[in-house]
This record gives structure tokens, C-alpha cells and sequence, in this order.
């Protein structure tokens, strides 16, 4: 079967056969190459029932050795595909007739991620500048269980450090194999590595406009965290966080509602004029991924909130998400004018899957939508996404971020 060409094509496949998912998968996407079209390099994203050497076994197969980035997803997402069962294999092709980019890795995530950043940093300012997009893409998953994740906002505050004032677009996530997590892997060009981070420099006459999807409305007053321990809230208004949130939710301390925080709320930390009427951009959201009521504390899936922070209990609407999805959508594209997008890239809180979220529509599924057919589209479902927000890139948690890449 032939289908249409397109510049970068997609392609995806749940074969529960690594190697067969990796080759269906760069076949399929190699049936759009244009006949002219040599091989350049590959983004690639997998769930993670699939062993990350066998998944490159069979891309390889297919594509050559070519350098491969990417790695664990929770699910994948193409124009008319969709899944998170474990055993997607979803491949976005860039031909060489696009100029080459320049692929950063530290395998140091480790030794601490803010230093980690810092000569991640240091590495893409002696390569990139203010008008190249970067796409960064991390383990989340430092050891386990019960897990220990790394902190996407130590790494990227490494980044910018390393940077020294260079303000280049920082696209990104942290990456997670499934819901438990128990798995995680990174692409790095060449195989599946754990602890690591790697960074794609696009060229220039790549150009990137993104948008950001939220989902959560405020339901409670500004609260202020007095007691923080890395991403475990101990205190809110100097008492214990989790009975702060059962008072405000109306749920009592040991009820199943309580055990299960992380499908209701966020908390939520509004950047810019605190009075402001409500605006969606303006709120950097944390999900809540355990607590503990013999602490009375609750477990962010970040750790960046410090003593002092002023915060939100945020309700996570099914509603506004899917509104969401399809306003900003719209909105960029109609943003681009006659720009012609040649790929798009979504990275999907893993959090808004209706499998997770308990939503009647799935929210990806309104974006295949609202693209198209015509603008090839590659998405997966990850545990961090990193965006601009606000004047500078953040880890985001409950987000989807979509990126259009047009050519200058």
C-alpha cells in the first residue's frame, strides 16, 4: 500500500513483537518517504512492555543505521492511531535533505540533576542559540520501588545555568514506561540507556510554535506551604497538608477519595498577578502521587515548590481539558497564517488519558481531530512535559503540549 509523501512522515504500530512493532512501525512511515529521500535521523517513542534493544533491532532493520532519539513512552498517539496498552512503537522519519541537528547527551543525571543540566547546558550553548528549538527528553525514573523520580526542574534550572543567558526554545519531557513506575528508558542516537538525558539542536530553519493545553480550575484560596521536604509537602498554613485537603474538599482523612488524590486535584502555583482574573496559562500545576496519612503529608510528582510558595488546590475537569484541547488547537493554527506545518509534535501528560483521567472522550482524540489528516503527527504520553511558560521553559505535570514545526 502507497500512501501520501510528507517531508517527515509517521508511522505506528501495537504489535506485541518488539521487533515486529519497531519494523511495522519505520515501515510505514518509509511508504510517505518521498522516492528522492535519504534517511536522516528519527524520533521514536515506545511503551514499556517493549524491550528498548528489540525495538531498535527492528527500526534498524528497516531504516539503516541511522541515529535514533527518543525512548520509554506510557502510550503513543498518531494522526489515526492511539493507544497506551504497552506495545506501541510510534516513529517520526526526518529526511537529510533537512539540515542536520546536533544531538547532546549526558549520561550524568545520576550525580544530581542540576549539574547534570549545568553541563548539558554548557554542551548545547557552544552549539545553539536564541533561534534554535531544542527537544529534551530525560529519565524520570531514578531507582524502585516504590519509585524515586528525577527532578525535570533541577535539570532544566542546570540547563539554563549552562546556557549563560542563551535563550534557545526548550521543548521537551521526562519519560516513563508505564503507569506503575516501574519502567523507563532513553533513545540516545545509538541504544536504550537508563539515567540519562538527551537533547536534539534543530536547525535554524526548523522553526517551532507551541501551545499548551491545561485543565484544571482553582477551588480553593492561596494556601502557603510551611513545611517542604523535596516534593513532599508536610504543611499548608502550618498544618498538616493532607487535612488541609480533606477540610477543603469536604472528604474525610480516611476516606478511598483521599487514597486516590491524583485522579481529583493538583496543586497549583499561579505565576504573575495573584488577583489576575483566572487565566489557565498562568498556573504551573503539580500532580499529587501519594500521601501519607500518618505524616498528614502528600507526595508531588515535582520538586520544586519551596517554603513560602503560595498555592492553589486545583480541580482536575475533564470538561475544560477537552475544551481545552480543541480552543488552543485552533488557535495556533489559526496563529501560523499561511505557514504550512510539516510535522507536529504532542507530548501528552500521561495523567489526561481516559484511562486515567476517567474522561468519556479522549482528549488526544480531539486533537487528531482538530489536525487532521494533512500534518503528520507524532505524540506519546509522558510522566513531565517541559514547555515554554511565562517567559522561560518549566516542567509541567496534567499538561498536553503541542508543537507545529514549520520551515523558514
Amino acid at each position: 500500500m502507497t500512501n501520501k509523501q510528507n517531508l517527515i512522515p509517521v508511522g505506528m504500530s501495537q504489535n506485541p513483537d518488539p521487533v515486529k512493532a519497531g519494523q511495522e512501525a519505520a515501515r510505514m512511515a518509509m511508504e510517505q518517504l518521498a522516492p528522492a529521500e535519504i534517511i536522516g535521523w528519527a524520533l521514536a517513542f515506545c511503551g514499556g512492555r517493549h524491550d528498548p534493544a528489540a525495538i531498535l533491532q527492528g527500526l534498524h532493520s528497516k531504516l539503516g543505521p541511522v541515529e535514533i532519539i527518543g525512548g520509554s513512552a506510557i502510550g503513543t498517539v498518531t494522526n489515526n492511531l492511539l493507544g497506551y496498552g504497552g506495545y506501541e512503537c510510534a516513529i517520526a522519519i526526518f529526511p537529510r535533505s533537512l539540515p542536520k541537528p546536533t544531538i547532546v547527551v549526558t549520561e550524568e543525571l545520576g550525580q544530581g540533576e542540576l549539574e547534570a543540566g549545568r553541563q548539558l547546558g554548557a554542551k548545547l550553548g557552544e552549539v545553539g542559540g536564541d533561534d534554535n528549538t531544542i527537544l529534551l527528553f530525560f529519565d524520570s525514573l531514578h531507582s524502585g520501588p516504590p519509585p524515586v523520580l528525577y527532578v525535570g526542574s533541577r535539570l532544566v534550572e542546570g540547563i539554563y545555568q549552562g546556557l549563560a543567558g542563551k535563550q534557545p526554545t526548550l521543548i521537551g519531557a521526562g519519560l516513563l514506561g508505564d503507569y506503575n513506575f516501574e519502567k523507563s528508558y532513553i533513545f540516545d542516537g545509538c541504544q536504550g540507556v537508563k539515567h540519562s538525558a538527551v537533547a536534539v539542536v534543530l536547525p535554524p530553519v526548523i522553526r517551532s510554535h507551541t501551545t499548551i493545553m491545561h485543565g484544571c480550575l482553582p477551588v480553593s484560596t492561596f494556601l502557603e506551604i510551611t513545611r517542604i521536604e523535596g516534593a513532599v509537602v508536610y504543611e499548608l498554613d502550618g498544618r498538616p497538608a493532607l487535612a488541609v485537603l480533606s477540610e477543603m474538599l469536604g472528604r474525610g482523612p480516611g476516606s478511598s477519595f483521599m487514597d486516590n488524590l491524583s485522579l481529583a486535584v493538583t496543586l497549583g502555583q499561579k505565576h504573575g498577578d495573584p488577583y489576575a482574573p483566572y487565566d489557565e496559562s498562568a498556573y504551573v500545576n503539580r500532580l499529587i502521587i501519594g500521601s501519607n496519612p500518618d505524616e498528614g503529608s502528600i507526595t508531588l510528582f515535582e520538586a520544586d515548590f519551596q517554603v513560602g510558595a503560595m498555592v492553589q488546590i486545583m480541580s482536575r475537569d475533564n470538561q475544560l481539558m477537552i475544551d481545552s484541547v480543541r480552543q488552543q488547537s485552533r488557535r495556533l493554527l489559526a496563529s501560523m497564517n499561511q505557514a504550512k506545518p510539516v510535522f507536529g509534535l504532542y507530548i501528552d501528560c500521561a495523567g489526561r488519558s481516559c484511562a486515567f483521567s476517567g474522561a468519556d472522550l479522549e482528549e488526544a482524540g480531539i486533537l487528531q481531530a482538530e489536525l487532521g489528516p494533512d500534518i503528520p503527527l507524532l505524540g506519546f504520553y509522558s510522566g513531565v512535559e517541559v514547555a515554554p511558560l511565562l517567559g522561560r521553559s518549566r516542567p509541567l505535570d496534567w499538561t498536553g503540549v503541542l508543537t507545529l514545526f514549520t520551515l523558514e
